[in-house]
């Protein structure tokens, strides 16, 4: 049976399904919680028994389905970028450039993915359908899939394997105070969609707004201030699996203390920046 099988060796030891069901636990994911998974299945170790892709990715979407039980939605990042790279965007087929398990979630039957042709989302779950439908055509602010997960009381962020801390839920903030080293810009494109668009055109124009950074070194995005401010105030807990580790926050948490941090520093999202930010937020 596949959830008894080594998924991955980490040195003489290695985890099988159950071992990482109690990690996402242990990191405080809970039966009907509203999740959005950043992962990296690629960091765990050496690979174990399974050497089936698909195979190799479901185990661990079966893992965080079995912790938030049939009342809880699982979210991933499917992103495209397909406006960005002058490609049409189809909800169905566009392949997802975030990962293996996102793909793999993607696909499977009952899973729903966001009419965003630069970072749309699939989910799967009982509020699946809700929160990937009329979304606003920006990419992180209001009316957004970040906007809406605020807004829902038991909605968490896992960092999944990812070996920084790495959290688009930190651009909803920068967007929503105005962050000063980015700005909007407008993508046009074509957008392939039968199902919402019944007796006619399979494929329409549109338009979508992006909350771009320059393109220079004046503005490199690094969220290790945020990470230990978080760690060190008790709202994240870091649970290792294998060779590296579960990473859960409260999405309200990581609202709250990242727009206080903002407003105390316009520049803590950032690594390093060659231009001086006023305090205008």
């Amino acid at each position: 049976m596949k959830k008894q099988k080594i998924i991955f060796k980490c040195g003489e030891k290695g985890f099988v399904f159950q071992d990482i069901v109690k990690a996402l636990k242990k990191a405080g994911i809970k039966k009907g919680d509203v999740l959005m998974v950043h992962a990296d299945l690629a960091r765990f170790g050496k690979l174990g028994e399974i050497t089936n892709k698909k195979e190799f990715a479901n185990v661990f979407i079966e893992a965080f389905l079995k912790v938030i039980g049939e009342q809880g939605t699982l979210i991933v990042p499917t992103f495209t970028y397909s406006f960005c790279n002058n490609e049409i965007y189809d909800p169905d087929n566009t392949p997802s450039t975030a990962g293996l398990f996102t793909e793999e979630l993607r696909k499977r039957k009952g899973a729903f993915r966001s009419i965003h042709p630069i970072f749309s989302v699939a989910a799967i779950g009982k509020r699946a359908e809700e929160l990937t439908s009329n979304l606003s055509k920006n990419s992180f602010g209001k009316g957004s899939i970040y906007d809406k997960l605020l807004k829902i009381k038991n909605s968490k962020y896992a960092i999944f394997g990812v070996d920084y801390f790495s959290c688009t839920q930190i651009h909803y903030i920068e967007e929503m105070l105005k962050a000063p080293y980015r700005y909007i810009k407008k993508f046009k494109g074509k957008i392939k969609n039968i199902a919402a668009l019944k007796n006619k055109d399979k494929i329409y124009n549109d338009e979508y707004e992006y909350f771009v950074r320059p393109l220079d070194e004046s503005a490199i995005p690094d969220f290790d201030k945020m990470e230990k401010h978080l760690l060190d105030t008790g709202f994240l807990k870091k649970i290792p699996l294998g060779s590296a580790f579960v990473t859960v926050a409260k999405i309200s948490d990581i609202c709250r203390e990242g727009r206080k941090m903002f407003k105390k520093d316009p520049t803590c999202f950032l690594k390093q920046t060659n231009k001086n930010y006023d305090e205008t937020n």
